[in-house]
């Protein structure tokens, strides 16, 4: 029996692992954000700022807001006009094929000799800068993560999410924190959720699927972070605060119902 379907399976799964990287923005100070490229854990890695194929900026009632695109030596900067309330960006990083030897070459496998198999690695990402309707509202992705809610998300809580590919539910879908583990799967209307983290959060979910009549590749990789800030945890003593204050406002409502009447 040949080994060689075996070996050509082994490297077709190790390519995407091996280039498992996102793209995702940080806020710069005043109006500027930074576009980061890296692998798992944050680690930031360099990148040629002609990857970052397109930017959306978005303000609330979902017009355009106008973004200039500053390239650099260190990666590209945006800045946005405006009070923005979601970012987008689609990152293609190009193609990578690897060899019987275990060599990995950032192009098609038309272009590297001896290549035995290649992803074509694609990034797209989504950052909410401000909770609104908008961010419940699909804003046409090829892969995209939707909130099914425009309310902001509080440490702790769920936050119920859609996985739409070509603008449909898509079913199987892991999702995960910053590439760590498998913590949800979208079910058949795509739906899956997760528990918020205090601070920023950084939603991964990612595809990976064969490819056919395409000789610079065998596999598609597709990648997506969904980021924003849910702010700090409140603190037991500052919910407990919360909570009385509310009791005691319900409590006294009887009260002051009374009082009216009588004035």
């Amino acid at each position: 029996m040949s080994l060689r379907p075996l070996v050509l399976a082994l490297l077709l799964a190790a390519v995407p692992a091996a280039r498992a990287h996102t793209v995702w923005l940080e806020p710069g100070g005043g109006a500027e954000y930074l576009v980061r490229f890296g692998g798992h854990g944050g680690a930031l890695e360099t990148y040629s700022p002609e990857k970052l194929v397109a930017v959306m900026a978005l303000a609330a009632d979902g017009t355009p807001a106008q973004a200039v695109r500053i390239d650099g030596g260190d990666g590209v900067r945006l800045r946005v006009e405006g009070e923005p309330a979601l970012l987008a960006l689609h990152f293609d990083n190009g193609y990578w094929s690897r060899t019987a030897d275990g060599a990995s070459v950032n192009r098609p496998m038309t272009e590297v000799e001896g290549a035995v198999s290649g992803v074509h690695a694609v990034k797209y990402h989504k950052f909410i800068v401000a909770w609104s309707e908008l961010a419940a509202r699909p804003i046409g992705q090829p892969f995209e993560l939707v909130p099914r809610s425009g309310e902001r998300p509080r440490p702790g809580e769920p936050l119920a999410l859609q996985v739409l590919i070509d603008g449909r539910p898509a079913a199987g879908i892991a999702l995960a924190f910053d590439e760590e583990g498998r913590e949800a799967v979208s079910d058949a209307q795509g739906h899956a959720s997760l528990v918020v983290r205090p601070g920023v959060n950084r939603i991964w979910a990612g595809q990976r699927v064969p490819l056919s009549g395409d000789a610079r590749a065998t596999q598609r990789s597709t990648e997506y972070i969904l980021a924003f800030d849910a702010g700090p945890k409140l603190s037991f003593a500052v919910s407990a605060l919360i909570w009385l204050a509310a009791f005691a406002a319900v409590s006294c409502l009887p009260v002051l119902t009374r009082a009216l009447r009588r004035a």
